[in-house]
């Protein structure tokens, strides 16, 4: 039986061999260098073509997860090093893995993220309806013997743990400033648009605190189809248009995730130019009254996904998942620094913390 744990030295070798599966085939061999040379297209057009029948269903959708994975920017090899060098980073951990997953992200990597998560669910179980399929399989695999699972359920954790900490690229167009904030690095402030994003998710979860203090007034609007609520965010003499769910202000809303701004219809054409460098909105464009944050859909859904779903659920899920699928001590440590970080507590671990929107809001706003 293989070894439980993926240590870092063996995660190229995870992606050639199904576990401890039988010697490659010629199509395995070109795979395998395909994603080591980040040819990812050219391995999931192989997969779905000329090498779909050389896998079985299992080898053939962890293959593909890789590959997505790779494509949205984080490579196998890669996700593990930003992990373990998180911890080796001036500042906190969890500020310098931010920096690293933004600086690898690409501009279609949460949906692309998304993508490689079902092909791993899916090489858990190919028999299974993918809508019958959750990651909530890898919190109960630790005593598996499955090393598929266990490899799958490792990858499934960083993705999750990933698509948290890009949707934070998503609330500010300065990462860098956020994290020089966090790490208080000569008196580096939070931008203003992170302030916003911060505000407007605490007033969309019902906060009677905003904690910029930001004047927020919010209408109703329907965006392609979709209701939402419109939100103009004044901070520190600045606007900023944000976008919340059609029930917001309320302890299950949330606002969502968004990339640019357009007309009600959609089309995004008439708002270029709308916003700042800062991220604020140039109030003497002649559309800024008639443009909105743009709902960015990251899945097959037909409205954006909630930011608080996107912080708080796959953080915890992701950090749980790591945790649960590996005993090495030096991964367990990053992720365990990551909850001290954000949560604030210093006796924390991963087994007994669970992260909430107040927290991460409180982190993010140094």
């Amino acid at each position: 039986m293989c070894k439980k744990v993926l240590l870092s030295s063996l995660v190229a070798a995870s992606l050639l061999l199904s576990g401890c599966g039988e010697e490659s085939t010629s199509c395995r061999i070109d795979i395998q260098n395909d994603l080591d040379t980040a040819q990812f297209d050219a391995a999931i057009s192989s997969l779905n073509g000329e090498c779909a029948t050389a896998f079985t269903p299992s080898d053939r959708y962890f293959n593909l997860a890789s590959a997505y994975m790779g494509k949205a920017g984080f490579g196998a090899i890669d996700v593990v090093t930003m992990l373990l060098d998180s911890d080796q980073d001036q500042g906190d951990a969890f500020s310098a893995f931010t920096r690293s997953v933004d600086a690898s992200k690409k501009e279609d990597s949460l949906a692309l993220l998304n993508i490689a998560q079902e092909y791993y669910l899916r090489s858990i179980s190919p028999e299974t309806n993918v809508s019958m399929l959750s990651a909530d399989i890898c919190k109960n695999s630790d005593s598996s013997d499955d090393s598929r699972v266990v490899n799958a359920c490792f990858y499934i954790g960083f993705n999750q743990t990933i698509q948290a900490t890009t949707t934070i690229s998503y609330l500010t167009e300065d990462v860098d400033a956020l994290v020089n904030a966090i790490n208080d690095v000569n008196g580096t402030t939070t931008p203003l648009d992170m302030k916003a994003s911060l505000d407007a998710l605490a007033w969309a979860t019902g906060s009677t605190t905003l904690p910029n203090d930001s004047a927020i007034t919010a209408e109703q609007v329907t965006i392609a189809g979709q209701n939402y609520t419109h939100l103009v965010v004044l901070q520190n003499g600045e606007t900023f248009y944000r976008l919340a769910d059609s029930s917001a202000p309320s302890a299950t809303s949330s606002t969502l995730l968004t990339s640019g701004y357009c007309l009600a219809d959609g089309n995004k054409t008439a708002c270029e130019g709308l916003a700042l460098a800062d991220g604020s909105i140039d109030t003497a464009h002649p559309n800024f009254a008639t443009c909105y944050a743009c709902p960015l859909t990251v899945a097959d859904t037909n409205s954006s996904q909630s930011v608080a779903d996107l912080l708080v659920d796959t953080l915890n899920n992701g950090t749980d998942v790591l945790v649960n699928v590996t005993d090495d001590e030096d991964i367990q440590q990053s992720v365990d620094d990551f909850i001290k970080d954000i949560t604030g507590d210093q006796n924390a671990n991963v087994s007994n913390s669970d992260i909430t929107v107040e927290d991460i809001i409180e982190y993010l706003n140094k």
